[in-house]
């Protein structure tokens, strides 16, 4: 049986209930209780209100054994996602789940479905296919094994890989070929690397948005960051630039590119099933605070108008070496730059100079949406 979510007791068994599937033991990310009631308030995400998520459970035997989302924006459009999968091992109540959201979707006007999403591309993405078991990383799902097979078996197309690329700064060797590579430019004068302002964080987060907007607007399924995004973007950054920041890249006092870094406070959350008490704000506070050893980079990119020249060749190999050498007064052994296009070849390509090998990979699946009538 699928029944919306519709009541509090429904909205905390939605939240909970990767943990109640078994949590890490059986292959799902566990977030932070907090955090996920926190992505369902509209008080703290403002960006609901540029969005419809409806949401479901499945039951057994009086017992709930899946869930998911729908994520449609108020503005509509032709595409819908499906996201904040999680259920038993059971084809029958994935296609259940997927003709809950897929119907809904489908009643508002759109006429493909995509996912796994929260929300959108932007926030949590793909359901990993390769790469189970390595280190877990904030905001990169885990689910089990079985589930990239079942998601076909219902009747998705694959649409997407997204990688994982990891350095591990014991053999890392860019700093050491970029440096004189950077003498030799006559224009190294007019780069210049900065760190995120946090008493400006306002601005700095604004400037984030221009930049992101601008660098990433041609990939495959981009979506631009609102404002409202930025706004809750903003929330999220502050407990982890504790020890994490961002790196700006300026030519001639112009931002043309940005890197961020965060710590791996993932480490920590895995263990804790999504509970923050008795103990497990003790953990959480040690991560950020410097218990982490190692970092993701969800961020990196040049914008347009600067691709294929110089400048950005110099801006991006100044915002890895400045980037690695943050991680390394961190004492983080290892980075993480997730994540990246399959059909990405640029950026593949610079991970494979960068001696950063693919270590995870997530899927994204679609499909048409039987119309209404048809």
């Amino acid at each position: 049986m699928i029944t919306p979510v519709s009541t509090p007791r429904d909205a905390e068994l939605f939240v909970r209930l990767p943990a109640l599937l078994g949590g890490e033991a059986a292959g799902w990310s566990v977030p932070l209780f907090a955090d996920t009631r926190r992505v369902f308030s509209p008080r703290f995400n403002t960006a609901l209100a540029e969005w419809r998520v409806p949401r479901w459970l499945a039951w057994r035997d009086g017992r709930p054994v899946g869930r998911i989302a729908a994520a449609r924006p108020v503005a509509g459009g032709a595409l819908g996602h499906f996201g904040f999968l999680a259920l038993e091992q059971d084809p029958a109540t994935l296609r259940a789940l997927l003709g809950a959201a897929g119907g809904w979707l489908a009643a508002q006007g759109a006429t493909r479905l995509r996912g796994p999403l929260s929300f959108s591309i932007n926030h949590e993405a793909g359901a990993q296919v390769a790469g189970f078991g390595g280190l877990p990383m904030p905001r990169m799902p885990r689910n089990p094994a079985w589930l990239p097979p079942m998601l076909e078996a219902a009747g998705l197309d694959p649409e997407m890989d997204l990688l994982a690329c990891t350095l591990e700064l014991a053999g890392e060797t860019h700093r050491a070929r970029f440096a004189p590579l950077l003498r030799r430019w006559p224009g190294r004068g007019d780069l210049r690397i900065r760190r995120l302002d946090p008493k400006r964080l306002g601005a700095e987060v604004a400037l984030i948005r221009d930049i992101f907007n601008d660098a990433w607007a041609e990939n495959w399924g981009a979506t631009p960051v609102s404002a409202a995004e930025a706004e809750t973007m903003a929330r999220l950054l502050r407990p982890l630039l504790l020890r994490g920041t961002v790196l700006f890249a300026e030519w001639r006092g112009e931002p043309v590119g940005l890197l961020s870094l965060i710590p791996n406070v993932e480490q920590a959350a895995a263990r804790l099933d999504g509970r923050l008490l008795p103990l497990g704000w003790a953990a959480m506070l040690r991560a950020l605070l410097g218990g982490a050893t190692s970092a993701r980079v969800p961020m990196l990119g040049i914008r347009r108008r600067w691709r294929g020249t110089p400048v950005s060749a110099m801006a991006l190999g100044a915002l890895l070496a400045e980037g690695i050498g943050f991680a390394e007064h961190r004492c983080w052994r290892r980075l993480e730059i997730s994540w990246i296009l399959d059909h990405n070849h640029a950026m593949r390509q610079a991970m494979a100079r960068l001696g950063a090998p693919e270590t995870g990979r997530w899927r994204l699946w679609g499909a048409a949406l039987p119309q209404p009538g048809a």
